[in-house]
């Protein structure tokens, strides 16, 4: 249910940038850090989009990725420690057998 509300959310989102750029026909001069250019203010609003769009996806996989991976490293750890708990027990239960006996 929740990947379908994203979904249908992100299409939504491309619909109101297609449509806000569709109606954007102006050509206006562009100025970035190492030079200009003139292009349609539909064609810059969709490549900015679209840049953005993917630099967010990349910086969420990437974070993504981490926390996946130090989750992974601390499930190892439990199961070590949790093996070494029951190693402890063991042998506390062997050592009260025999003091009982």
């Amino acid at each position: 249910m929740k990947f379908i509300l994203l979904f249908l959310l992100i299409i939504i989102i491309f619909a109101f940038a297609i449509t806000l750029g569709s109606s954007n026909d102006q050509i206006v001069n562009f100025n970035y850090l190492i030079g200009s250019c003139e292009v349609r203010l539909s064609t810059l609003l969709a490549a900015l989009f679209g840049s953005g769009f993917l630099v967010g996806w990349i910086l969420t996989g990437i974070f993504y990725l981490r926390v996946k991976l130090h989750l992974s490293a601390t499930k190892r750890k439990l199961t070590k420690l949790q093996k070494k708990h029951d190693e402890v027990v063991a042998d506390k239960q062997k050592a009260d057998l025999t003091n009982n006996s």
